[in-house]
């Protein structure tokens, strides 16, 4: 693959911005390929520049081989992200998925009758007026008939 090649894999994911200075005095340069992300913002390793610097001759015989490696290893970093991207979605479903379960289950054991065996149960009904809810004088809650206090529900 050529320069211009590789560097065309390089950004179709990201863009570049490449910044090549020169030292007179020592003979060599300085070349910066600077990823901007396109889809992969969130991920910092993604944005890491490529910088060196050597000699003309140096960059003629060894860039090439350095921008394919540094292609490839962001090609790596962005699947693994990629990967983990989709491990944790999944598990934000599966998550959001079991919340909801639990305040289904909640909510139906809250709304479920008690038995006519259960102590409050047997109060509840001995004590009430068809249709006129007991005050719990403990904690000022209306207690509908048939519902018990639940504090730490």
């Amino acid at each position: 693959m050529t320069m211009f090649a590789e560097l065309y894999a390089l950004a179709t994911t990201t863009t570049l911005t490449m910044v090549v200075s020169a030292d007179e005095k020592s003979g060599r340069l300085t070349i910066s390929v600077l990823p901007k992300p396109k889809k992969d913002v969130g991920e910092p390793a993604l944005t890491k520049d490529l910088t060196l610097t050597a000699t003309p001759e140096e960059f003629d015989a060894g860039f090439l081989d350095v921008l394919r490696g540094y292609r490839e290893k962001r090609e790596s970093l962005m699947e693994q992200a990629e990967a983990t991207n989709e491990v944790l979605d999944a598990a934000r479903s599966a998550s959001a998925k079991k919340a909801t379960e639990a305040m289904t289950n909640a909510s139906k054991s809250a709304r479920a009758p008690k038995s006519a065996s259960d102590p409050a149960t047997k109060e509840a009904v001995a004590d009430e007026d068809i249709g006129v809810a007991k005050a719990d004088e403990n904690a000022g809650v209306a207690i509908m008939p048939g519902e018990s206090l639940q504090l730490f529900g």
